[in-house]
């Protein structure tokens, strides 16, 4: 039988994972495909760089057309990171005729369409699932464990980076500032950490999981986000004390009026399967239709768990070669439904105020709540003493209000002269 030749674009983190699954798994893979696959090609920047993996007679080069041009290599791998150069090399691979199985999330949420249809066209497969997630397989399980069930929501901890940070404000009471530089040392934060504080790194895995569960396209523009830049100690106990969990999560969800798609921190029951989901792990919580509720539970990152996600990808195209099935995608955009903005959503919320101790008239607070038709669900007053002065923490959990009404009131409301600066908010979750 005709053995599969492979390309790799990068041998980084993740490529190494891979080089190191398909070398020393090599049996089971075969077993499994009915084919054998073998690294024939890895294209780097630096040759000369030390490997933590033995590419065992596999060609080192930093010349791209050594994987592009040989005829010999059916599928390429892209592990590389980055945008622009790495679209350029997977339209290429497809215009030779080879699949393509990548890791990109950036690439996927900005191209994943775009490059789907040109896979189509040149007859190629292209898969993507270490995109998301890292090993858990929830792309595969959306494209084809769950056919037969309309996915109504997904609600999800796709960034361990995050889950790290929160994990450990809660259960060793450190602040967010302290833990970050931990997070560096540890490599679960890069130098320039904004990507995943603010949110933006799981805003881009949502809307390629919004793409997939909805047959929808869903660009990363479209995701509502906000990160955990603003979450204190304080919060995360006062959540504590109310039975809540803080977590940063990302959530779709396919609603008669149109698709819904954000990242954000929300206040979950601390009973919640995802409550327990503690430091670098990931968690994916889908609700079906049919099967109802079920939940994936992994490592969202590291060599070998996000290397398993790209060799299920290579082996997935090997059996369809083995057995000449017709190529298969990523995405398949059948709908056109709306998505739709944040201020149209409805949510429980969490609300703190500081408010000076002589001043406040707590009757103020919740007439302009009133005046908006938010209920209000509980109100606890803690003292807070600070650099000798004292003031008060108000800690209100509220009824589902439209979105856009909450934050007019909470306008008025930071503008009272008893209010000590902007007031901190936390949606409540309670859909999943």
């Amino acid at each position: 039988m005709k053995e599969l030749q492979i390309g790799i674009f990068g041998l980084g983190t993740v490529g190494s994972g891979t080089v190191d699954i398909l070398t020393n798994n090599k049996e089971i893979i075969q077993t499994s495909t009915t084919t054998p696959v073998r690294v024939k090609t890895v294209c780097v920047k630096d040759t000369s760089k030390q490997r933590k993996v033995n590419l065992h007679g596999s060609k080192l080069t930093i010349d791209p057309n050594d994987i592009l041009d040989d005829p010999e290599i059916d599928i390429v791998v892209e592990v590389m990171g980055g945008i622009e150069y790495s679209k350029s090399v997977i339209e290429q691979a497809f215009k030779k005729g080879k699949h393509v199985v990548s890791a990109n999330k950036d690439l996927i949420a900005l191209y994943g369409k775009e490059l789907t249809d040109m896979a189509r066209k040149h007859n190629c497969h292209f898969f993507f699932e270490a995109a998301v997630a890292g090993g858990i397989p929830i792309l595969r399980a959306l494209q084809f464990s769950l056919i037969g069930n309309q996915v109504q929501k997904i609600g999800g901890i796709i960034n361990g980076s995050t889950n790290y940070i929160l994990t450990r404000m809660q259960v060793e009471e450190l602040s967010l500032d302290k833990i970050i530089d931990d997070a560096k040392r540890l490599g679960y934060l890069e130098a320039d950490p904004s990507a995943d504080l603010e949110g933006y790194d799981a805003a881009r895995k949502c809307a390629i999981l919004a793409s997939i569960a909805f047959n929808n396209l869903v660009t990363f523009d479209q995701v509502y986000v906000s990160g955990i830049n603003n979450i204190t100690l304080e919060d995360i106990k006062y959540a504590k004390n109310l039975g809540y969990t803080i977590k940063l999560l990302a959530i779709a969800e396919n609603t008669e009026s149109g698709i819904v798609a954000r990242v954000h921190p929300c206040l979950i029951p601390s009973s919640h399967p995802l409550a327990g989901v503690m430091y670098s792990f990931n968690a994916v919580y889908v609700i079906c239709d049919k099967l109802g509720e079920t939940m994936f539970y992994g490592k969202g990152a590291g060599d070998l768990p996000t290397g398993s996600a790209v060799v299920n990808d290579i082996a997935s195209i090997a059996k369809n070669i083995s057995f000449n099935q017709k190529p298969e995608y990523g995405y398949k955009i059948l709908n056109e439904s709306r998505v739709l903005s944040i201020d149209e959503q409805s949510f429980s919320y969490y609300l703190r105020l500081n408010v000076q101790k002589k001043l406040i008239n707590i009757s103020d607070v919740l007439n302009i709540f009133d005046k908006y038709k938010i209920t209000i669900k509980t109100l606890d007053k803690f003292e807070k003493k600070q650099n000798g002065n004292s003031s008060l923490d108000y800690i209100i959990t509220t009824g589902t209000s439209l979105e856009e009404s909450f934050n007019k009131a909470v306008k008025e409301i930071e503008d009272l002269s008893s209010v000590n600066g902007k007031a901190r908010i936390i949606r409540i979750e309670r859909g999943l």
